[in-house]
């Protein structure tokens, strides 16, 4: 039996404002011609087609087109990720019915509920399939807890699901004729991110564990954006995003996976290049070195930095001029003039701070004095600073002086008048 896997398509993400619908159209034609060529028995989206929980009719319409064409080839389940919205794939069952080809997992259910669903192939084998959305940490399946699984970790909780749902499509399997899959939106410890994902959703306190994944022929995941193999002894893989979403994916070779899988046999797993998403790429240097990276910089979605000695008027086009095919998201100038000079060790000057004395005499300098000389205005703050210094009265020469001086001023008193 033939499964295709693809995640993550994050329909209308923009990037500094520069919207990705040219590159999204010309990827999902790369996912549904795979399809078409491949012929599946079954396909998974593991996850997150939209990059908003509401997103605009433009949007929402490409992502059901490409879905309903996919669909077309072979029974397609799309489980819900965090940036989906519940609601709305519980709307989309309600329009399509039970027993359409295109089946949308809203929310982690019971096995009876549609937690496990089973697909059967024209020479009789059977593929069961296990799946668990996206789960956040305040909203669990209601109908399959127990009050006491409700006060346990995030993790401890997921594991009860996952366990339910193994054991349910477990139950009379047959080696020679049963395939067991497993899809998830979920975060796996161990698992290698890329940083552009939905932060507060891949800490760890949101990470389940790879040593309880369920065994199965191949698991299916969805959520971390860099593709790769997933992490323990169960075959899977998180097929990652199909464009590189944002400068934490620069560099990543996006990818869809197939599989072939027999019963009782282990999966054979083959990865094909997408090839449709444009680059991301940060370029700095002079005006001169950037103009010599632009063959290899192509129709890129850049980041640039110039270094130039001065401001340069207009240098968005000079720079658009040498990258003429690359999208200009952004461009920084790092002027050579303006630079705050960092100094380290060898360039602080190590002469002795001025004492208040030098300090108060250079200020006098400055602003000179309105009577008497400068000398005897700092004699009298010198004897101030000693007097502080020592915690004594200050030996005033000069006030001395004024205060006899004003004494002698004072009239006698008068003699007291006799009786």
């Amino acid at each position: 039996m033939r499964l295709l896997h693809t995640s993550d398509w994050h329909l209308g993400k923009a990037c500094y404002g520069f919207d990705r619908n040219a590159e999204h159209d010309v990827v999902l034609a790369e996912i549904v011609d795979l399809a078409r060529n491949y012929k599946p028995h079954l396909i998974i989206h593991s996850g997150d087609v939209w990059d908003q929980l509401r997103p605009s009719y433009v949007d929402l319409a490409r992502g059901v087109d490409a879905l309903k064409e996919l669909a077309a080839i072979a029974p397609t389940v799309v489980i819900c990720g965090n940036h989906d919205s519940p609601a709305l794939f519980e709307l989309f069952m309600r329009l399509l019915g039970r027993e359409h080809r295109l089946h949308f997992i809203s929310q982690a259910k019971p096995a009876a509920a549609g937690g496990v669903l089973e697909f059967a192939a024209e020479t009789g084998e059977v593929i069961r399939l296990a799946s668990v959305p996206f789960i956040h940490g305040n909203r669990m399946i209601d109908a399959d807890e127990r009050a006491e699984i409700r006060m346990t970790n995030y993790a401890d909780r997921v594991q009860h699901i996952e366990d339910a749902l193994y054991e349910s499509m477990s139950s009379d399997y047959d080696p020679k004729r049963h395939v067991l899959l497993f899809a998830a939106h979920l975060h796996v410890t161990g698992a290698t991110m890329s940083n552009t994902e939905r932060q507060i959703h891949v800490t760890e306190s949101y990470a389940t564990r790879m040593e309880r994944l369920p065994q199965v022929s191949y698991a299916a995941f969805g959520h971390i954006h860099k593709p790769q193999k997933l992490p323990g002894t169960v075959p899977g893989r998180y097929a990652g995003s199909t464009i590189q979403l944002d400068f934490g994916e620069a560099g990543q070779t996006k990818e869809t996976v197939t599989v072939d899988i027999a019963p009782g046999r282990p999966p054979r797993i083959e990865i094909h290049k997408i090839a449709g998403g444009r680059q991301l790429k940060k370029v700095e240097g002079t005006i001169d070195h950037i103009g010599e990276q632009a063959d290899g910089i192509g129709n890129a979605l850049c980041l640039v930095t110039v270094d130039t000695e001065s401001p340069v008027l207009n240098l968005q086009e000079q720079v658009q001029e040498l990258l003429p095919r690359a999208q200009l998201l952004a461009v920084y100038e790092r002027d050579e003039s303006r630079r705050l000079q960092v100094l380290g060790a060898d360039d602080v000057v190590t002469e002795a701070e001025p004492t208040f004395s030098e300090a108060f005499r250079d200020f006098l300098k400055l602003v000179g004095t309105r009577e008497g000389s400068a000398d005897r205005v700092l004699s009298i703050f010198n004897s101030l600073i000693e007097a502080v210094e020592s915690e004594s009265e200050p030996a005033l020469p000069q006030l001395a002086a004024l205060e006899n001086a004003a004494a002698s001023l004072k009239p006698e008193a008068s003699p007291a008048p006799t009786a």
